[in-house]
């Protein structure tokens, strides 16, 4: 089986945060830099500013997304082993939470790839049993 969890969450963190940095409106979030600059930037998140604070949330995931990608890939093809049972299954478990409180969500990408990190754990699991 292909290792593709990495570089498949690399790619959702990207597009996450491409979009959220390049056309915030598309995600509800239009004139939010005009917001963050009179709020002055430093220390501009906080429980006054809901806009502000979904806003930096929304960057924080996309980032996140990126750098545990990379650690995914980096396991995945640096260190030649499966990902662990607990990296897709933490991802199964934050997609689904995700996905009940919003069904209009990304998350259903990052569950397709927990279910496939699950799927390919699983298999390495299987055949190394079967040659020990």
């Amino acid at each position: 089986m292909k290792k593709i969890t990495g570089l498949a969450l690399v790619a959702v963190g990207l597009l996450h945060s491409l979009i959220a940095l390049v056309t915030p409106g598309l995600i509800g979030f239009s004139d939010i830099w005009t917001e963050i600059l009179d709020a002055r930037v430093i220390d501009a998140v906080n429980p006054e500013s809901l806009r502000i604070l979904g806003y930096y949330w929304f960057l924080i995931a996309g980032f996140l997304s990126i750098l545990y990608g990379f650690l995914c890939y980096w396991v995945e093809h640096q260190l030649s082993l499966q990902l662990p049972p607990f990296a897709g299954w933490g991802l199964l478990t934050i997609a689904s939470f995700g996905i009940v409180l919003d069904l209009d969500t990304g998350l259903w990408a990052v569950l397709l790839i927990a279910i496939n990190a699950i799927v390919a754990s699983h298999r390495s699991q299987q055949s190394n049993q079967k040659t020990n």
